[in-house]
């Protein structure tokens, strides 16, 4: 198989939409395709266009408004199966893995949420049935993204990005990968990307679509339980990078990698430190030191920019006056610290502050 060629993103994307969609959003303006972040179907409603912090609305005759009216470009059932057919390949039983999670990846990296009836077996979800709406994001790799990041951590310490949806978390931890697996600063080191939604590298015929560096090894479609496992045990990577962490399942094998040396890179989702206080495995990991650096990102409107970056003495000040100020959170600390008094003895009280950027 010949590696495959790179087209423009958002003609990528409508290249799986229905004739009429594909040839009207095929005649936008092409500084306007470049800001398009999402598209979405909606069965009955007007077709949505997402272009940075604006929702806006196509029209038949292919003029985007803030509002939408009459003439607006409405999703009918048949157009709403084509598109979700051809999304599946026209093949929905081999994308059954991932339907139950609820998205399908695209070629090129691009994503595709999908709405509609859950189908259960055994009481666990298995497909989804009576498709209602779509919503397709549009993948785009920053080159460069990482460059702040870079200038202040020291890669000596495992690093948390921390950020609600949108804010470029993903987008940031895959330029880190670029940029360290591809000899950053002259020096070697072997990463190990664990792309569980298969959207940081975007594999194609085991081909990464994104860039992700010369020295990175993908495991595709693993559960992050999993991988991180199976890579410290076979492919002695430097660091493991992994997108959406927070299962309690996931806090063993990191810190069987941090035990056994390896640089931890992830993403959370969260807009404070705060939020990240109420998420028990989070909060084991932070305990135990997995991460030497917390960066948390603005939201949407900023995406790409940092608000607060936390080390690991400011972690440790914010948890204690988190827990000292009536919250409750039970967590099963390493240590055997489970209540929050001995929670707040625990972590100490180091008054630092944060910086901002």
């Amino acid at each position: 198989m010949d590696e495959p060629k790179k087209d423009n993103p958002f003609k990528n994307v409508i290249s799986i939409l229905p004739e009429p969609f594909r040839r009207v959003l095929g005649t936008l303006d092409p500084e306007l395709q470049k800001k398009v972040r999402e598209i979405r179907l909606r069965l009955g409603q007007p077709l949505y266009l997402q272009t940075g912090t604006r929702g806006q609305f196509l029209s038949r005759t292919g003029e985007i408004k803030n509002f939408p009216d009459q003439n607006s470009f409405f999703v009918q059932r048949e157009m709403l199966e084509e598109c979700f057919r051809a999304i599946c390949s026209y093949s929905v039983h081999t994308h059954q893995n991932e339907l139950k999670n609820g998205f399908v990846t695209l070629t090129g990296g691009h994503r595709a949420g999908i709405c509609g009836t859950g189908v259960y077996q055994e009481g666990k979800l298995a497909g989804m049935r009576e498709i209602s709406s779509i919503n397709i994001r549009i993948a785009h790799q920053v080159f460069g993204v990482a460059d702040e990041v870079l200038r202040y951590w020291d890669g000596a310490g495992g690093i948390l990005l921390a950020g609600p949806p949108a804010s470029g978390k993903t987008t940031i931890l895959r330029d880190l990968a670029r940029q360290l697996g591809s000899m950053w600063k002259g020096r070697i080191r072997k990463i190990v990307l664990i792309d569980e939604r298969e959207e940081i590298a975007a594999l194609v015929g085991g081909y990464p679509q994104n860039n992700i560096g010369f020295c990175t090894d993908v495991l595709n479609g693993i559960a992050k339980s999993d991988g991180i496992s199976i890579a410290v045990r076979t492919l002695s990577p430097h660091m493991i990078f992994c997108d959406e962490i927070g299962q309690e399942s996931e806090v063993p094998p990191i810190a069987m990698a941090m035990a056994s040396g390896v640089t931890i890179a992830a993403t959370v989702h969260a807009r404070s430190f705060q939020d990240l206080c109420q998420k028990p495995a989070i909060v084991n990991l932070l305990r135990m030191g997995s991460f030497s650096t917390v960066v948390i990102l603005d939201g949407q409107e900023n995406a790409g920019k940092i608000r607060q970056w936390i080390n690991q003495e400011e972690m440790k000040y914010e948890m204690d006056r988190f827990f000292s100020g009536g919250n409750s959170l039970f967590i099963d600390w390493p240590m055997g610290v489970g209540t929050d008094e001995q929670a707040s003895a625990a972590v100490g009280s180091c008054h630092i502050p944060n910086r901002i950027f």
